[in-house]
């Protein structure tokens, strides 16, 4: 019988704890989230208002020159010494001599059908003043000033189709030709700097053998530098190109201005951004140097700036309805340092700007009392001093 009293005893106990298990598991809120009478979190609300805005666009990246060359050695021939050696560091003016070559073996060459040319020449014009007299004046003017040092002036007009066949007939064309041709491969023994700038490599020195398609360094220009920055494709919207930037650089005090001068229209498949260029120009300035860029971005009509810490996800923002928190769908238009630009919130809604660390929808808030910081309509976080305030702002009615 004892026993039998023992299975009955434990039998009941089993049946009381499911039954008090079903009970609390039926409880419609779990006992951890319910709120405490008088113990209800407090938090700071905005008004939300719609504003017309620029927005502060940033970027950083860093600098490029605008112009530069890489030096080809476009003919063969030992490299030269020059007054200035073709290394990095050393700076160039306009017209200056990068690079020169050993031209003699093809000047002499040339001279050679410059004399050709000058005989031919010669030949001609007694037969021309028999053959036509009105020509011969300006044929004789040409063979009086032409030097064989010196680049060949364009030949004289002729006078009529049968002049120029005779002239043809002379072989004076093919010769003037093939010598204007070796005078243009004679000027790229020596090559000259196209603008001012400096020399940032070089793979050659003086004596050595330079062959034919040999990369001899790289040339640029010091006057105008590039800024390749990375926009988000919302953010690129905003800008456009001519707009003004406030440059400034973490190695070099003070402020430089540049200006958008492209903006990409392909958004690149890594990141997923959209290529911004600004250029730029400083003698302090040097390739390489990592720039931050601030831009006003064009006008941005019936936006509502908030505090990031509002925000309750991607496009979603903490609102204040009754007491009671929600999530409301809004749209971003621009991220900044401390702020988010949006559209699509109602004038005049309650946004909660420091929500409790585990907020979640339907939870139970109260705004601070009269009088303390952040109460709705006082302080700098309300409607009128709220963050994002700016001089071009104004209410769109």
């Amino acid at each position: 019988m004892s026993r039998g009293k023992s299975l009955i005893t434990a039998g009941i106990i089993i049946i009381a704890g499911i039954i008090l298990s079903a009970v609390l598991t039926s409880q419609k809120e779990p006992v951890g989230r319910r709120s405490r009478p008088g113990n209800v979190p407090e938090t700071r609300t905005i008004i939300s208002e719609k504003s017309d805005i620029r927005a502060t666009v940033t970027l950083s990246g860093p600098l490029t020159a605008l112009d530069r060359i890489d030096v080809y050695a476009e003919v063969s021939g030992v490299l030269q010494p020059t007054g200035k050696r073709f290394k990095p560091g050393n700076s160039f003016e306009k017209g200056e001599t990068l690079v020169l070559i050993d031209d003699s073996v093809y000047r002499n060459n040339l001279l050679a059908q410059k004399s050709s040319l000058l005989n031919q020449l010669t030949v001609l014009l007694p037969d021309l003043s028999i053959d036509f007299p009105p020509s011969a004046d300006k044929w004789k003017s040409y063979l009086k000033s032409f030097r064989l040092e010196k680049p060949l002036p364009p030949l004289p007009e002729a006078g009529s189709e049968k002049e120029r066949y005779y002239i043809a007939s002379h072989n004076i064309y093919n010769l003037y030709y093939t010598i204007k041709s070796m005078e243009s491969t004679l000027a790229k023994y020596r090559i000259r700097a196209p603008y001012d700038g400096v020399v940032t490599s070089s793979n050659i020195n003086p004596g050595t053998l330079v062959r034919q398609g040999q990369k001899m360094g790289e040339f640029i220009s010091t006057d105008q530098y590039e800024m390749r920055g990375s926009a988000d494709p919302e953010v690129a919207e905003l800008l456009s190109v001519g707009m003004p930037a406030e440059m400034t650089c973490y190695d070099l005090p003070g402020n430089f201005r540049g200006t958008i001068s492209r903006i990409n229209s392909v958004i690149d498949r890594n990141t997923q951004t959209v290529e911004v260029f600004i250029t730029t120009g400083d003698s302090r300035l040097r390739e390489g140097l990592y720039m931050n860029a601030s831009i006003q971005s064009r006008i941005l009509e019936d936006v509502t700036v908030v505090p990031g810490k509002a925000m309750a996800g991607m496009g979603q923002v903490w609102i204040l309805n009754d007491s009671t928190l929600h999530r409301a769908d809004v749209k971003v238009i621009a991220v900044q340092e401390e702020e988010v630009i949006i559209r699509g919130l109602d004038e005049g809604t309650m946004i909660v700007t420091e929500p409790p660390a585990k907020a979640y929808e339907g939870m139970t808030l109260k705004q601070r009392s009269s009088g303390e910081k952040g109460e709705p309509g006082t302080g700098p976080e309300s409607g009128k001093g709220r963050p994002g305030e700016n001089p071009e702002k104004k209410k769109s009615g």
